[in-house]
């Protein structure tokens, strides 16, 4: 495990449902607040991520860019690759590559499946250093008109065990993001079992109540996507979390909505005021010494939710300092 002091850098993460112009001015506000890292979803037939962040490259100067995340089964993973170098020439070295399995929202639409995942994912690993490095591997030959010599940092966002031994193996980092907070332990010590790496631990947040209900149905992807120990902890069995989830896809939010009660939203999702989620932040910074803390931003207004995270960022800040 790194030595991380109590003073992590910060970040954001949004999904790229919102306008592109829209995320692009978030990313720009996020730089203003001092928030250290904007991460964007790649949500399959969303706003396109790669796109999105190469417009924030241009119109800012310290913030790091990074995708979170995408897979090798939606895109091919030499292009996926040379495209995230091309984000990193824009933006002079300020962009992170996020890679995992995905998962239902970026797949279904898409008619994917995440067919073996952990080869895939290793793979999409070996052939984005090859891609830097200007070097031939099996996937992946360069061309004299190849782009190459960035360095992008290598993060595996997974919820499961095999992959975050994978990116304690070969990745420079992990990206935390969608599990309860109760997973954390477990899955950090999947993930630091083999080297140490850096950790971005990014949980949800809402503000109000009634954020926390409409995305209440959403939550019942991320069960369903969610290592068996989880559901089971919850209370939730495989074939409810299945029909409430397809049900959910094909647009109809009610069997979500009755699977997920209030007790297991109160899990997965953090609520309270901007002085009260800082709180928390403190405590879970103290508790898993992460490289990176953040806040996945869920619902409300996209600026209103960086000033409400700039502001617990500052209140978690002054909770550590007071525990010395």
């Amino acid at each position: 495990m790194i030595d991380t002091p109590l003073r992590p850098t910060t970040c954001v993460w949004a999904f790229p449902s919102r306008p592109a112009t829209e995320l692009v001015d978030a990313v720009v506000h996020a730089e203003r607040t001092g928030i250290d890292q904007f991460w964007l979803g790649d949500e399959g037939p969303a706003r396109e991520p790669f796109a999105v962040l190469a417009a924030a490259a241009v119109r800012t100067e310290r913030i790091q860019l990074a995708l979170g995340i995408t897979n090798p089964f939606v895109r091919n993973p030499a292009l996926a690759c040379t495209t995230a170098q091309t984000v990193a020439e824009l933006s002079r070295g300020r962009f992170t590559l996020g890679i995992g399995a995905g998962g239902d929202l970026s797949l279904g639409p898409l008619h994917e499946a995440a067919a073996r995942p952990l080869a895939a994912v290793r793979s999409m690993l070996r052939i984005a250093r090859a891609v830097e490095r200007r070097e031939s591997t099996d996937g992946y030959t360069p061309a004299e008109h190849s782009i190459h010599g960035h360095h992008v940092p290598l993060f595996v966002g997974a919820k499961g065990e095999r992959l975050n031994r994978l990116a304690s193996e070969a990745a420079d980092g992990v990206f935390v993001a969608g599990p309860p907070p109760f997973a954390y332990a477990e899955l950090l010590g999947w993930a630091r079992s083999v080297r140490p790496v850096d950790v971005v631990l990014t949980p949800s947040v809402v503000w109000t109540a009634a954020e926390l209900d409409e995305c209440r149905a959403q939550m019942i992807v991320g069960i369903r996507n969610a290592p068996p120990t989880i559901r089971e902890r919850l209370g939730v069995d495989d074939v409810s979390a299945d029909r409430a989830a397809e049900a959910l896809l094909a647009g109809d939010p009610g069997p979500a909505g009755s699977v997920v009660s209030d007790a297991i939203a109160a899990e997965f999702v953090l609520l309270g005021t901007p002085a009260e989620i800082g709180g928390r932040l403190a405590d879970l910074v103290a508790e898993h010494r992460p490289t990176t803390i953040g806040l996945a931003l869920l619902r409300g207004d996209l600026h209103e939710s960086i000033d409400r995270a700039a502001a617990a960022f500052d209140a978690m800040r002054g909770a550590l300092d007071a525990r010395g």
